[in-house]
């Protein structure tokens, strides 16, 4: 009997983007190999410099990258694309690509690009835009901890998620996301639920404990790195979130509970680069032919798309899939089925 189709899961420094990728990898049914990647400093070089290259790897992470070659490589962030180019061309072009997300390189690289409408990619054949991020629907909520059920509904749950340019969380707009949830949680009576992530830095942190000090309603804490995380009981035990916008994949897992949420601006603070890129897609988003030159150069890779989170928000928003119910988890689980069944074709492919 032949062997069943393989695949590698390419995994970087941003958890996040290795959620999706194994994500994906789980869901396609194929038996995987997670390869924990570790970069040196050439990781600052453009992508398009660097091709198809190993360079960037440190030498234990280059170990890790030897035959036998997989059918099929799954990855997201810049830094994993020259890597997973190599594998293809060791293999003699037999390796399929997947890439998650934005893959800070030409699209024509990519057997298929899994995306989402943040990261601005243009319509081609070898391009999925999906509605939300790659994520299992949470559980079922029915084992709540027995201490968040004591909590007095209804109980709001305030995702915090980090800075990310242009967006902003620190100090400051941490302190008005906790005051934003408390003003809720006074006015309805019932209980706050506040958790960070990997990405909240240290002064928002201290801002947000600051701000629960004062709370005068009853309030969980979960700072991610300390003791348990209780991250999935508050996704568990709420009946609303709060989430600041910065974060895709948390504002796709609280609506994927079926639990209605609102997404919490940021200040933004672009900076120079930020402003000529944004600059050049507004000047060449006046005519039909300026677009389409625009999409050609970002298809390229010669322009970066500017992760804009409000085009995200708003197609969550504008398909209902913030507004509760089961809309968000059934288009979660089609989109995820989709994306899988498309790699598994991949990975066939890849033996014929």
């Amino acid at each position: 009997m032949a062997e069943p189709p393989r695949a590698w899961a390419l995994l970087g420094r941003r958890a996040g983007d290795n959620r999706q990728v194994l994500t994906l990898a789980e869901a396609m049914g194929l038996t995987f190999e997670a390869k924990p990647l570790r970069f040196n400093p050439g990781r600052a070089l453009p992508t398009l410099l660097q091709r198809g290259s190993l360079h960037t790897l440190t030498l234990d992470s280059r170990a890790l990258i030897a035959p036998p070659w997989p059918d099929v490589v799954i990855a997201s962030g810049k830094r994993t694309a020259p890597v997973a180019l190599w594998i293809r061309m060791a293999s003699g072009r037999r390796t399929k690509l997947v890439h998650v997300g934005r893959p800070w390189a030409p699209l024509s690289w990519f057997d298929l690009v899994v995306t989402t409408a943040q990261y601005g990619l243009p319509d081609r054949p070898n391009v999925i835009r999906n509605a939300l991020p790659l994520a299992h629907p949470p559980a079922a909520a029915g084992a709540i901890p027995p201490d968040l059920a004591a909590l007095p509904a209804p109980r709001l749950a305030l995702l915090a998620g980090g800075s990310s340019r242009p967006l902003i969380l620190d100090a400051a707009a941490a302190r008005r996301f906790v005051e934003a949830g408390l003003a809720r949680a006074e006015a309805s009576g019932g209980a706050l639920l506040v958790a960070t992530s990997p990405r909240t830095g240290a002064g928002a942190v201290r801002a947000i404990r600051e701000t629960l000090g004062r709370a005068q309603v009853p309030h969980r804490l979960s700072v991610f790195g300390e003791g348990d995380n209780a991250y999935r009981g508050f996704l568990a035990a709420a009946d609303a979130f709060l989430v600041t916008e910065d974060s895709a994949a948390m504002a796709a897992e609280a609506a994927m509970t079926g639990r209605p949420v609102a997404i919490h601006p940021l200040p933004r603070r672009p900076d120079a680069w930020m402003r000529i890129v944004l600059g050049c897609r507004a000047a060449m988003g006046v005519t039909p032919w300026t677009r389409r030159l625009f999409d050609a150069l970002v298809a390229w890779g010669a322009v970066t798309s500017i992760r804009d989170i409000g085009a995200f928000a708003g197609v969550m928003a504008r398909e209902g899939l913030l507004d509760g119910g089961p809309a968000a988890r059934d288009r979660g689980a089609q989109e995820l089925a989709a994306a899988a069944a498309a790699v598994r074709r991949l990975a066939d492919a890849a033996r014929t």
